[in-house]
């Protein structure tokens, strides 16, 4: 059998996108043989992934249409299954529409070439022009099996284009291993922020890109003075690029930010996600602006504060009736310190949700894997 994987990170910067090359191989590992071939459609490099799933064996495929080779198409051909995650939440022109005109026509070629095309449990949407909408069907049109992560998701398919047969499940990354035991802490109660560097400086390209209400700086430096008062602050990246000029990047902000407060704790430059994961285990209390940090939290069972700047957010928790995301976009700042206040103040009541959101979990990703493996076996 030959597996294709599109719109995964291998060796990426951002730990989020790197846990789910992480987590769907954990999933899939003991259902193939050994040496299943594994191409990677991603454009990035392996990374430390061929160290963590020895049995199989990778092909990296630069991802080149105009290549007089035609290379990448025959490896696309080559393949019995693409599975494609889009890095999570990239399938919407939120971040720019020329990038997302770039990932659909990747994902076109493949549904043409490969056996079955099936998307992964990602977030789609929202789409912000008509041409996106029309192209984002054509490629729904075509998938073999359409997984989602979000309850909102899976509506949007419904009522905007008529897709009545796509499988609601969770974020994979939910299912990351991790090593609780591989870090060294104090017995202090311990808060991590996961500070995002692309909010703490406005967007990608403009200032305030995501139309946020309050301003993220003011808000991060009021919760780490308060929370340092009580509690051994760690500052956590999950977006690492050590460049001198990063496009996207935590640690160099919270870098910043720990010479600014030299009473906090500043965490390592993590290489993998499970490295990310296991340090994040160790926290009492976690506060994150990237989705996927705080999935590292919340499924490693510590309370967990998410700071939403997308719908995404709302999107996954909402799915898994937790109602305690402080929403970037409505709350100003001072609005959002009460409520990362409050919910701490009443951490019992976020612990005992999240216990039976994973519950929730549990129950989604057996449908998940269950679904996986049934395609796997009709190779």
């Amino acid at each position: 059998m030959k597996i294709g994987l599109m719109g995964f990170e291998f060796n990426s910067a951002n730990k989020g996108c790197e846990a789910l090359v992480y987590s769907f191989l954990n999933i899939i590992k003991d259902y193939l043989e050994i040496n299943t071939e594994i191409y990677n459609f991603s454009g990035t490099q392996l990374g430390e992934v061929p160290s963590y799933f020895s049995n199989f064996v990778f092909i990296n495929v630069e991802p080149k249409l105009k290549d007089l080779s035609f290379n990448y198409i025959k490896k696309l051909s080559k393949c019995d299954l693409i599975f494609d995650v889009t890095m999570g939440d990239s399938f919407s022109d939120i971040y720019s529409e020329s990038f997302y005109q770039g990932l659909i026509r990747h994902k076109r070629i493949a549904e043409l070439v490969c056996k079955k095309y099936v998307l992964l449990p990602q977030t789609y949407g929202p789409f912000y022009s008509i041409n996106s909408e029309k192209i984002a069907k054509k490629v729904f049109d075509k998938a073999y099996r359409i997984y989602c992560r979000d309850e909102i998701s899976k509506k949007m398919l419904q009522n905007k284009f008529g897709i009545t047969n796509s499988i609601l499940t969770s974020d994979m990354a939910f299912v990351l291993p991790y090593d609780k035991n591989s870090y060294k802490f104090s017995n202090k109660e311990k808060i991590g922020i996961n500070v995002s560097g692309l909010l703490y400086r406005g967007g990608f390209h403009t200032e305030n890109q995501f139309g946020l209400s309050l301003v993220y700086s003011e808000l991060i430096d009021k919760i780490i003075v308060n929370l340092s008062l009580k509690y051994e602050i760690h500052l956590i990246p999950h977006v690492i690029d050590l460049t001198e000029q990063p496009y996207d990047d935590d640690f160099k902000i919270c870098r910043i930010l720990h010479e600014k407060y030299p009473n906090t704790i500043l965490a390592p430059a993590f290489k993998t996600p499970i490295q990310a994961k296991s340090y994040i285990s160790n926290m009492d209390i976690f506060i994150g602006s990237r989705m996927h940090s705080t999935i590292a939290s919340f499924s490693s069972g510590v309370v967990t504060i998410p700071i939403s700047y997308s719908r995404k957010f709302e999107g996954l928790f909402g799915s898994l009736d937790y109602p305690y995301v402080i929403n970037a976009k409505l709350e100003n700042t001072d609005s959002a310190y009460a409520l990362v206040m409050r919910y701490i103040e009443n951490r019992a009541d976020l612990s005992e949700s999240q216990k039976k959101s994973m519950q929730l979990i549990e129950d989604k990703n057996k449908v998940f894997k269950d679904s996986i493996l049934s395609i796997l076996k009709e190779i």
